[in-house]
């Protein structure tokens, strides 16, 4: 199967090679990150409202992996600043950043259901 996506949005060949090129396989991981996700994005945004500095961090180091598989670009820098920084940094510097992986995240899940309504 032959699937087309934004390479500027994913960068799904990893998750390709991780699912040994099986459809289904391939499906699974694109129906887990449709998931789990929003939630995780829901998650984060109430927990830098709360000003919970440590959960932002749990939360953000808990996606990494997963993000790594979608190769979603200008996300990883960003957490791995904020999981060294994060008691530290200044919280319109921690929002910003915050902001900035929730708006990827949420240009991927868009990118990540269009693949799955075209091919799926």
């Amino acid at each position: 199967m032959d699937i087309k996506w934004n390479k500027d949005i994913l960068d799904l060949s990893s998750l390709q090679e991780l699912s040994r090129r099986n459809p289904d396989a391939f499906e699974r991981y694109l129906r887990q990150f449709q998931e789990l996700i929003p939630g995780r994005i829901e998650a984060l945004e109430e927990s830098l409202s709360a000003g919970e500095r440590k959960m932002v961090r749990q939360i953000l180091h808990k996606m990494s992996p997963q993000l790594q598989f979608f190769g979603i670009p200008d996300v990883l820098a960003p957490i791995k600043r904020l999981e060294h920084e994060y008691e530290t940094i200044e919280l319109s510097d921690l929002q910003q950043l915050v902001e900035v992986v929730v708006e990827r995240l949420s240009t991927a899940i868009v990118e990540v259901d269009n693949i799955l309504d075209t091919y799926f």
